[in-house]
């Protein structure tokens, strides 16, 4: 079978099938983790990769890096946190794993649009809250 017309094609599958599997292992993780500290290099070489290999196929099966990835959830658990619990954009910061506020802030502005407190206030007052 592999020495046929198609074999070539079909061991190349078979390789990216078990490698996406690793992937979302790697994705499961950061979701877990993702208040965490960590580097693309680190995750790499968890995977026997090397980083350039890892991040192509982390964001072609993910849609986004690594570390896009980990922003996303700390942006969006930071406002859950700053909606459901009145966390201050400070607090929920910190909790979710910035260590400056202020890269926190630009970070939730170009996520989100607004800065955390203009978000919440309108997303309040949509809410009735």
């Amino acid at each position: 079978m592999l020495r046929g017309f198609c074999g070539g094609q079909f061991l190349t599958s078979v390789i990216n099938i078990s490698q996406a599997g690793e992937i979302y292992e790697v994705n499961s993780w950061i979701k877990k983790n993702f208040r965490s500290s960590f580097t693309v290099e680190e995750l790499a070489e968890q995977k026997n990769m090397s980083v350039s290999l890892f991040h192509q196929k982390f964001k072609s099966a993910v849609g986004m890096g690594p570390l896009q990835c980990q922003k996303r959830l700390r942006l969006t658990e930071a406002r859950r946190l700053m909606l459901d619990e009145n966390r201050n954009a400070t607090e929920a910061a910190l909790e979710v794993g910035y260590e400056s506020t202020s890269q926190f802030t630009r970070d939730y502005r170009k996520m989100f649009g607004s800065s955390p407190k203009e978000d919440v206030i309108n997303l309040k007052r949509q809410m009735g809250k």
